[in-house]
């Protein structure tokens, strides 16, 4: 595999982004553009993308604007710089161009974990035209609270300022996560089934960090958007897309919020949508200690749709 890092000047505000490609030695079959999730970065998805490249498909992945490398400073951990989910797309936009230039006759292949499942429900809302499949990972479940949680982010954001890190908000978010797994020793474990992975998670400098109400409020907007039956622009009916989650992930809801999930792109006019759910798994799927079975999966359905 060969992996190469670089950076990329957004369009929205030429903020740098910081971006990985990993590319395989043998033939190629197809291109996966990656999305992460909340409070992470990039190269926590190296060992998934060298997988990928095993299989024949070259990857790659930027570190959403406040995470990882797409920061102007430190202090910016977790601070959207006022662009909001439109900016997140646009940078993602901007990294599929380039991957596309590279390999201009493969097909694209997205792939999102959690923020990232609904970062790619709304890249396909605007450019799915030209993409081939989908996989959804750890998609969070609809919430009819997200009005709710928007205004209350605007009002703290009038009193407090964008960039200030409200932890009132961010256990608003993901308390109920926590409390289904209140006997365990940490508040991530909904996260991971494996204890071990749990304590690399909490001591892991770039994960889980406390965010902005900017931060927050960018989440929210991806959210909303996702499950908004409006604004749908450019996508194809017939594109595949897998939905994967765990049974145990309360920010999936596990098989009701997969099941409901299909149900909501179904009825914007997907008809080759399926999902499955894994017993026993949490959050992260690819980091599972059984993750060798939903990666397989996923890598079966590149290889039909490639």
């Amino acid at each position: 595999m060969k992996m190469t890092e670089f950076t990329l000047i957004s369009p929205v505000d030429a903020l740098p982004i910081s971006c990985l490609m990993a590319e395989p030695e043998g033939d190629v079959k197809g291109l996966v553009l990656m999305a992460h999730g909340l409070m992470e970065y990039k190269e926590r998805y190296i060992p998934l993308m060298e997988t990928f490249t095993q299989n024949g498909y070259v990857c790659a992945i930027n570190d959403q604007r406040g995470y990882g490398k797409s920061v102007r400073s430190r202090d910016d951990e977790g601070f959207s710089y006022g662009a909001g989910a439109k900016g997140v797309i646009a940078d993602m936009r901007l990294l599929a161009e380039e991957l596309i230039k590279h390999y201009p006759s493969k097909k694209l292949f997205l792939y999102g974990h959690s923020m990232g499942a609904l970062c790619a429900i709304d890249y396909i809302k605007r450019y799915g035209g030209g993409v081939s499949g989908t996989i959804l990972s750890s998609l969070p479940a609809n919430n009819p609270a997200v009005g709710a949680g928007k205004a209350y982010l605007k009002l703290r954001k009038r009193l407090k300022g964008a960039r200030y890190r409200d932890e009132s908000v961010s256990k608003l978010m993901t308390s109920n996560y926590s409390a289904r797994f209140k006997d365990e020793a940490s508040p991530f474990s909904w996260l991971n089934s494996d204890p071990e992975k749990i304590r690399q998670y909490e001591a892991d400098p770039g994960c889980g960090n406390l965010g902005t109400i900017d931060g927050y409020m960018t989440v929210l907007e991806l959210l909303s958007d996702a499950y908004d039956k409006k604004g749908w622009e450019s996508y194809n009916q017939f594109m595949p897309i897998f939905i994967a989650v765990g049974a145990d992930d309360p920010c999936a809801d596990g098989e009701k919020g997969a099941s409901n999930g299909e149900a909501y792109l179904k009825s914007m006019g997907f008809v080759r949508t399926e999902h499955k759910c894994y017993p026993g798994m949490r959050h992260e799927l690819h980091n599972e200690r059984g993750s060798a079975l939903p990666v397989g999966d996923m890598i079966s359905h590149l290889n039909s749709w490639a």
